[in-house]
């Protein structure tokens, strides 16, 4: 069995979307395409404030008490830093990414099959830049929790003394 096979290609697989779509719409359906297209980006958009919301949990929880957890070791510090980091660069992944707008409208095409498989493109852009902003969030939450792992794990040391 060839790769190629079981996974195709995602212009493939777009393209096989756009046909199912066209035959389940018809073919002059632009309507109710476009409003299915928009209940797309809407879930995306929905997520991507989801991780929004969950990096400024992550950073406001480090202004209360990121001084205490990195104060307990030079890898707590570095973790810490590490993680919020991580956490700031999902953030601005989000924001210009997932979040930055282009109306379906001024998506190009002749055809209402050329607009919808570009319209597909889009969406599976921000749907891929989602991903790696989640990936790159649970990165470095990792990265914070192991820092606070630590702290917790040696409750006595000594702080390290502010300079």
């Amino acid at each position: 069995m060839q790769l190629s096979q079981t996974y195709p290609s995602p212009t493939a697989r777009r393209a096989a979307e756009a046909e199912r779509i066209m035959n389940q719409y018809g073919p002059e359906a632009f309507r109710e395409i476009m409003e299915m297209l928009e209940r797309n980006f809407l879930v995306l958009h929905n997520r991507a404030q989801v991780l929004l919301g969950l990096c400024g949990i992550i950073i406001s929880t480090t202004g209360f008490s990121g001084r205490n957890i990195a104060g307990s070791s030079l890898t707590g510090q570095i973790l810490i830093i590490i993680g919020v980091a991580m956490v700031l660069i999902s953030a601005a992944v989000v924001c210009w990414s997932v979040l930055h707008l282009r109306w379906l409208t001024m998506t190009p095409g002749d055809d209402l099959r050329q607009w919808l498989t570009a319209s597909l493109a889009y969406r599976d852009y921000k749907t891929t830049c989602y991903r790696i902003a989640l990936f790159i969030m649970m990165t470095g939450l990792t990265a914070y929790v192991a820092a606070i792992v630590l702290m917790l794990l040696n409750p006595n040391a000594p702080t390290i003394p502010a300079r």
